[in-house]
């Protein structure tokens, strides 16, 4: 799981809730983007930043639920997009969801605050108006102050620059403006144990929410909406998708690559999706060269071979044609947007509930390979020509002679590129050298 926190929780209590949850700064524009990349079970976004830096996306928090991953939402910037998209399948958690949600908060500065920088822990340099709203209210419940000046307080408190909100700066200002002495003082001795950090409390619910057994019933959860590639969108998914995955996605494809039958199953699932993106259409002289290579391929020489093929497959040739150059559209955008058939693959394998396995194993592959000192190795990394790795592939590995075509080889079996190919040489070689 991955978990986007910063000032609202500390480190240390995530991994308390979610032991090996992958923690990230809080997020900006891109990240939870980015983050469907490493097809996480779930996404918890707690914090998020408000200024200085475009703000996480809606539109990205929709398309990862329209990839089936379950993102829950909490404390701060995620409460806001929490109610702002559960309608939409977005999971809220906490007080502070439910205040935004039901109209009781409005405004983006209830969690705003200043803190420190990533290497201090993102220390609270100020205190969230949320927190000190609970706080008064708390407090009047409890007959530490009466309603009517935890009410004051409160529009005093709100009246502040989100950075400058402190209990010392509003008790100075109280009492500049006269309120009654000795409630601040009784108020002031009761904060150090009756203050309430709302931020807080909720990321945990959030944190708790997602340990539990309920996640893996929100994995296969029917989305409500039509994702939409808007321009813009596009523009986001240029700036931020170009990477490639990272070594655990990549263990997990290099599986799914190594059983032909499922990546052409999934790939088939995918082309629909996938073709309805698609703007264009193939050259005609280009689907009469692939005819011509796939009656090659088949061993369909003579014309009435190929009469005979067409009958016993109840196809004319028409839908031949048709066939191919969707294939050749298929491989066309596999290529240029790689990150789109991903997505569409970790979906498929969590559909068929295969997912959790397949990603437990690729996670401890990865965990060998980091191990033995590299990330994402090649060739030239571990010391080895591209012929003997060849060799060892297909031969000690694989158990079968190189391929005649590298070129059908790597098409079958979804590389987009020799380079791809051989990376994931590597890796399998690294895991083969330490463990057999």
């Amino acid at each position: 799981m991955i978990i986007f926190a910063g000032p609202s929780i500390p480190a240390s209590n995530v991994h308390e809730v979610l032991g090996q949850a992958d923690l990230r700064p809080p997020a900006r524009t891109g990240d939870i983007f980015k983050a469907c990349e490493d097809g996480p079970a779930a996404i918890g976004l707690i914090d998020g930043f408000f200024e200085g830096v475009p703000s996480v996306w809606h539109k990205e928090i929709l398309w990862a639920i329209d990839q089936g991953i379950p993102v829950f939402g909490a404390s701060s910037m995620g409460a806001l997009r929490a109610a702002e998209l559960h309608a939409f399948g977005m999971i809220g958690v906490g007080w502070i969801f439910e205040a935004y949600k039901d109209g009781i908060l409005e405004d983006d500065d209830e969690v705003a605050l200043r803190h420190g920088p990533q290497e201090m822990g993102y220390v609270a340099l100020s205190e969230p108006m949320v927190n000190m709203r609970v706080t008064l209210e708390c407090a009047a419940a409890r007959g530490v102050l009466d309603k009517a000046i935890a009410s004051d307080l409160t529009a005093l408190a709100k009246a502040m620059y989100f950075p400058d909100r402190s209990w010392e700066a509003l008790l100075a200002k109280a009492r500049q403006c006269g309120f009654d002495a000795e409630r601040l003082d009784a108020f002031e001795d009761w904060l150090p144990s009756g203050r309430v950090d709302q931020k807080r409390q909720d990321a945990l619910d959030m944190l708790a929410r997602m340990a539990s057994d309920d996640v893996s019933h929100h994995g296969a959860k029917k989305v409500e909406f039509t994702f939409q590639h808007t321009v813009m969108w596009e523009e986001l998914t240029r700036t931020c998708g170009g990477a490639e995955p990272g070594l655990t996605l990549s263990l997990l494809l290099d599986a799914v690559r190594h059983d032909p039958e499922r990546y052409h199953a999934i790939r088939d699932r995918a082309a629909p999706r996938l073709l309805a993106q698609a703007d264009g259409h193939v050259p005609r002289a280009e689907v009469d060269r692939a005819l011509t290579q796939f009656r090659s391929e088949n061993r369909l020489y003579s014309g009435a071979a190929f009469q005979v093929w067409l009958a016993d497959n109840d196809v004319d040739l028409e839908e031949l044609r048709h066939r191919l150059s969707q294939d050749m559209m298929l491989n066309a955008l596999i290529a240029e947007d790689p990150s789109a058939f991903r997505d569409a693959l970790v979906r498929t394998l969590k559909e068929d509930g295969d997912f959790d396995a397949m990603m437990a194993t690729a996670t401890a592959q990865a965990d060998r390979i980091r191990q033995a000192g590299f990330d994402m190795p090649t060739p030239d990394d571990l010391g080895l020509s591209h012929v003997r790795i060849l060799m060892w592939y297909f031969e000690t590995f694989r158990g079968h002679a190189v391929p005649q075509d590298m070129d059908v080889f790597l098409h079958d079996h979804g590389f987009a590129s020799r380079a791809e190919f051989e990376q994931m040489m590597a890796r399998q070689y690294l895991l083969w050298q330490h463990h057999g």
